[in-house]
Parts: structure tokens; C-alpha cells; sequence
């Protein structure tokens, strides 16, 4: 092995294999002296370093990234009073490639140190006996699964990304590498997760690590959502969508068997479920998730539970993996929210880079009717006041994740109201920044699986009707709902009961489940929904792939607000309908701002990704600009 201790040459390999000259030092390493050969010689040396991956993703902008490439970019997102300029030009899509929001380093920086547990754990484990094959299969799928998240998440912001499994520890080798297709990145992701998925542990003895590190069902939620990436391409065949489709669902499937086996058992440490659990979502729906307004159903006073046990107590039940921050630490904050959504900064001063969009929500909904234009139709779902405070003068502060608990009240009926004056909760500028940062948890993987049903029966439906429509397959509204009629559809079409996805095999059973799944979300949300008719999605208003396609969004905007989700969601349906056109149209008033030249951009599919910034390519020659940032001021390599 190789002492780098050239400092020239390591900041020269570091910065062409992903971080800035100028933001980058030992610090792209593990550890500063973490590549020398008397570090790497027992079990607590890898582990110890294992541990750094997950403090990386904590650190040095990580999540950052997550907010700024994944949501400030949406139509989620106005600028806030205190934005810095760089980041009010993002949002507006007059994006240059020196705007430092472009920087990548952050997640090369979790990249290497991934890459370089995996170089020397084997070596490790030849040289001390208590290093055992378990421990090293663990921490090489605790690993394998965050380096896949970083990628996945530069691919999804960049496209077109340099790639590679080797840590930048040996100066012999040329780190400067160009850019390896999305698509390839995501074979090699899937195959590599594949390969490790069940080497991690299933539980472990301590109650936070379920959540806090990588688990067996973090890895499947990853698999699941790769594959719907991977499924998303408009240049596949439908047999090629549907393999990967298939694959999703699968996927999904063991991750929400599992949650329910959990809830089953009762297994949660110090936690009775029984009485967290929406016992009428669980009955009607088939999913264990927790109730808002406590389990019986609401009171007059009662906090929002389930938000408040998600995103303020973290680690609940339905997280399956989330970055956790400990409680008055000094060394390891959520800074990155503090700024972004509202808090104090570093010198103790309250800051506010972003807000909620204006557009979330023109006026407080005072139907009790559910329709599927209206992102909130209706004035029952606890989600408009605990994800942000909207007030008729234009406030739209962001909540989810800037506060630590939010109350509400409730007239008779079990509407929100008063909702000017509510929520109540500890006041934004005394945050203390140690909210946990999630990265998956069952709702969202509930709605990854109903987006490839959804698409996957849209195929269905198209090869069906392209051939010989059958007599009576039995399957038909009539047939299942007439005498004699098959019980079982019956029972799908009451969307009443949680199903297994490998026995999908129709457009309609897919499409009655992917309801299912919405609706058991949507409701767990809108608790007043039990008493009150109208007020939810009806399965008989949805018949076409293009208004399950819209519910499917609708939800999954409402639900996963401001977690660094929803631009990635407008660039997926892009890349599964091969335009621009839905994308462009939700975000044209957004980017209004920034001029006719951005109008004119936001037509190509390459205006979606990021640049690549402009310091890289100086650095590194082999490296080739995003098409849609290229001009003629700008480095471009053939």
C-alpha cells in the first residue's frame, strides 16, 4: 500500500474525481490519515470509518444538496427574505455554471469514503479474527447502500456523472474521469444492491439504529426506488418497463410485509402500536400507519401525532431510514435546514433562505369535497398546517422540519379551523437544528410501488387494446359486479384490503391496488374522512392512466412536501414520457422570472439537470458541459 502524503497530487486526484480545488483537503478522505497501512488493522478501524460515511451525509452540505437540487428547484418553492443570491438565480432557472449550488463534493466526499471501507475491510478481515464474514458483509452493505444513494442522487441532479468504485488512495492512478451514462450507473447501482440487500441485518438490538443506519429494508426501499428509475425511460420497449416495474413492486413488497409482520408482532421497543396505529386506515386499507388525532379518532385538542412522531420525536415507526442527529451535540447539526427553512444560523441570528410557494395553496380550502385538480381540495387534511403556516396576508413558512411539534384544534366535525392562529409550535427561530433528515419511510414507499402499478397497467392497457378484446373474461365491471361475479374483484374495488404484488396481473387489479395504496395514505391525513362522505378520492372517478397518473402526483406532492423530493419527481415523469411538456407547465410561472431565454431552455430535457460546474471542467479535460449551460464563454469538451 501507498502513504499518500503528496498533498499537490491528492488535492490534484480529488478534485477530478468529484470535489472542488478549492473546497477540497483531507477532508475527501475517511479520516485525515485513514490510507496509511497502520490504520487499517482491526474491526473498530472499519468500523470507525463505516460510521464517517453516515457522519458525511450529515456534514459539509449534504443535505443541503438534498434541499437545493431536490426541492428548492420545484414548484414547492419561493424564495425567502434572507436568500442568497446564487440560490434565488437557481430557483428563478437562470442557473450558470459557476453558481456554487453546483457543487457536487459533497457527495463525492461520502463516494470515497464508501469506496474506501470496501478497499481495505477485506483486507481487514485477513488480518483480525474478530473482524468476522457477518460484520464484514454488513458494513459492506451499510456502504454499498449509501454510496448508492449518492449517486443516485448525482445522477437525478446531473444526469451524466463520473463514476467509480475505486477510493482516490493510490497516486499511480488518473482520477480524471469523464462522465458515465445514467443509464449505466443505474445498472451497475441495481446489480450492486442486488448482490448485498440481505447481507444487511434485518434488525439491530439497539431501537434508533433501525432507523439511523442501514438496514435490510433500507436497502429494498433503495433497490425499489432504482428500478423505478431504471423503468422510467421512454426509450425502453413496454416489456423492458414492465420487467423493472415488476421489479419495483417486488421490492416494495417486502419492505410493507415487513412493516406490517412489525406491527403484527408489536415488536417496536417501548411502544405499544395498537395505540399509535389508525386502526380504521389498518382495517380498511391493510396498512399500519400512525394515526393522526390518536388511533379512536379525533378530539378537540389533539396534536398532529403521526407528523409530530415522524419529523419532531424521529426514528418513528414508519422511518425506515433517516439521517439522525443527536440532541445537543456540538459537533454534528441539521445547520443545513436551520438556513434553508428557518432557524438560527452558526452567531445565533435567525435566518430564512426559502418559503412555501404561493401556489401550494391561493386560498384555505373550505370544501369538504375531494376533487383531483386542487393540490388540497379540502379543509380536513391535517398536511396544510403541519407542512407549512399559510395565512391570507401571503405567509407560507415552512414547518416540516423547521419545528419540533405542531398542535391544531378541531370544531365537532373534525375540521381544522381557526387555521389563521394555528399552528401553535415552538417558534421558528428557536429551533435548535437536531431535527432528523429522512431518507425513506413507508408512505413514500407505499406510493413508489402505486406509481409503477399505475404504469405498469397503463402498458397493460395499451397491449390489450391493441389485440382482439375477449368475449367475457369475467373480469369486466358488469361481470364482477353482477351475480355470479368474481368476489375477489369485488373486494379490489372496494380497495379494502392490502395485496401482494406478484399476484397483480391485470391493468384493473393494478390499478384498484395502486388506489388502495393512495387512498390509505391519503386518508391516514385526512382523519375527518371517516365521517365525512365526499371527502376523499372515489374509485369510480379514476378510469383513465392520465387521472391516476395526476392522483399518484397530487399525493405525493402532498404527502412529501419539502423533503427533497418533488424536482426529481417532475424530472422522472419527464424521462418516462420522453418531453419536457408537464414538467415545463408546473414550473413556468417559477422560472418566469428568469426571462425568455429560460422559457425557451426549459423545452429541452437537459435544461432539467444541473451544470456541471465550471471549475471542474477547468481541472479536468475530459469532463463535457451539459448541452443547455454550454455557450460560448464556456470550456466544452467533445
Amino acid at each position: 500500500m501507498k502513504n499518500i502524503k503528496n498533498n499537490i497530487k491528492f488535492i490534484a486526484a480529488a478534485a477530478l474525481v468529484g470535489a472542488t480545488v478549492s473546497g477540497c483537503s483531507l477532508d475527501m478522505l475517511p479520516l485525515n490519515d485513514v490510507v496509511l497501512e497502520n490504520y487499517w488493522t482491526n474491526k473498530d478501524d472499519v468500523e470507525s470509518v463505516v460510521t464517517s460515511c453516515y457522519r458525511g451525509m450529515q456534514e459539509n452540505g449534504y443535505v443541503s444538496d438534498l434541499i437545493v437540487w431536490g426541492e428548492t428547484r420545484s414548484d414547492n418553492i419561493a424564495a425567502g427574505p434572507d436568500v442568497p443570491s446564487a440560490l434565488n438565480n437557481l430557483m428563478k432557472g437562470s442557473l450558470k455554471t459557476t453558481n456554487t449550488y453546483c457543487d457536487w463534493s459533497a457527495m463525492y466526499n461520502v463516494i470515497n469514503r464508501c469506496n474506501t471501507v470496501l478497499y481495505y475491510a477485506p483486507m481487514v478481515a485477513e488480518e483480525d479474527p474478530n473482524y468476522t464474514d457477518s460484520d464484514m458483509k454488513i458494513n459492506v452493505a451499510e456502504v454499498k447502500a449509501l454510496r448508492a444513494l449518492s449517486y443516485l442522487t448525482l445522477i437525478k441532479t446531473f444526469r451524466d456523472v463520473p463514476f467509480t468504485l475505486q477510493p482516490s488512495i493510490d497516486d499511480d492512478i488518473d482520477y480524471r474521469l469523464g462522465q458515465t451514462k445514467f443509464e449505466v450507473i443505474l445498472d451497475s447501482l441495481i446489480k450492486d444492491i442486488e448482490g448485498c440487500k440481505d447481507d444487511a441485518p434485518r434488525r439491530y438490538s439497539e431501537k434508533t439504529y433501525n432507523t439511523a443506519k442501514i438496514t435490510r429494508a433500507a436497502m429494498y426501499s433503495l433497490l425499489a426506488e432504482l428500478y423505478l428509475w431504471r423503468a422510467s425511460d421512454y426509450q425502453l420497449t413496454a416489456a423492458q418497463q414492465n420487467e423493472y416495474y415488476r421489479k419495483c413492486i417486488e421490492a416494495c413488497d417486502w419492505v410493507l410485509n415487513f412493516k406490517i409482520q412489525q406491527y403484527n408482532e408489536n415488536s417496536i421497543e417501548d411502544e405499544d402500536l395498537t395505540k399509535t396505529v389508525d386502526s380504521e386506515v389498518w382495517t380498511n386499507y391493510g396498512y399500519p400507519l400512525l394515526a393522526e388525532g390518536g388511533s379512536q379518532g379525533l378530539g378537540s385538542s389533539q396534536n398532529a401525532a403521526a407528523f409530530n412522531a415522524i419529523f419532531g420525536t424521529g426514528n418513528s415507526f414508519e422511518s425506515i431510514f433517516e439521517l439522525t442527529y443527536r440532541y445537543g451535540s456540538t459537533t454534528t447539526k441539521n445547520t443545513d435546514v436551520g438556513y434553508m427553512y428557518g432557524g438560527h444560523n452558526d452567531s445565533g441570528n435567525t435566518v430564512q433562505y426559502v418559503c412555501g410557494n404561493e401556489n401550494l395553496m391561493t386560498n384555505y380550502p373550505t370544501s369538504q369535497t375531494f376533487d383531483n385538480v386542487a393540490l388540497f381540495p379540502v379543509n380536513t387534511d391535517f398536511r396544510t398546517v403541519t407542512s407549512f403556516h399559510y395565512t391570507d396576508n401571503g405567509s407560507f413558512d415552512i414547518y416540516k422540519y423547521a419545528c419540533s411539534e405542531v398542535e391544531c384544534s378541531y370544531n365537532g366535525n373534525g375540521k381544522i379551523e381557526n387555521y389563521t392562529q394555528l399552528p401553535q409550535s415552538e417558534t421558528r427561530s428557536n429551533a435548535m437544528m437536531y431535527e432528523n433528515w429522512i431518507i425513506y419511510r413507508m408512505t413514500e414507499i407505499m406510493l413508489f410501488r402505486a406509481e409503477a402499478e399505475i404504469e405498469l397497467a397503463g402498458n397493460l392497457s395499451k397491449d390489450a387494446e391493441a389485440e382482439e378484446e375477449p368475449e367475457n373474461t369475467g373480469d369486466d365491471e358488469n361481470a364482477s359486479e353482477g351475480e355470479g361475479g368474481d368476489s375477489a374483484a369485488k373486494a379490489r374495488k372496494a380497495g379494502s384490503v392490502a395485496k401482494n404484488g406478484a399476484s397483480l396481473m391485470t391493468a384493473e387489479e393494478l390499478y384498484d391496488d395502486a388506489f388502495n395504496l393512495i387512498s390509505a395514505v391519503y386518508v391516514r391525513s385526512n382523519p375527518a374522512t371517516k365521517t365525512t362522505s365526499g371527502a376523499k378520492p372515489n374509485r369510480t372517478d379514476f378510469k383513465h392512466l392520465a387521472d391516476f397518473e395526476t392522483l399518484l402526483m397530487n399525493e405525493r406532492q402532498r404527502e412529501l412536501l419539502f423533503e427533497g423530493k418533488r424536482y426529481f419527481d417532475l424530472v422522472r415523469q419527464s424521462r418516462r414520457e420522453g418531453n419536457t411538456n408537464k414538467f415545463a407547465q408546473k414550473l413556468a410561472s417559477k422560472f418566469g422570472d428568469g426571462g425568455a431565454a429560460v422559457g425557451i431552455k426549459m423545452k429541452q430535457m437537459d435544461f432539467m439537470y444541473m451544470p456541471i460546474l465550471k471549475t471542474q471542467i477547468q481541472v479536468n479535460p475530459n469532463l463535457r458541459q451539459n448541452d443547455a449551460y454550454a455557450d460560448e464563454d464556456e470550456i466544452v469538451n467533445n
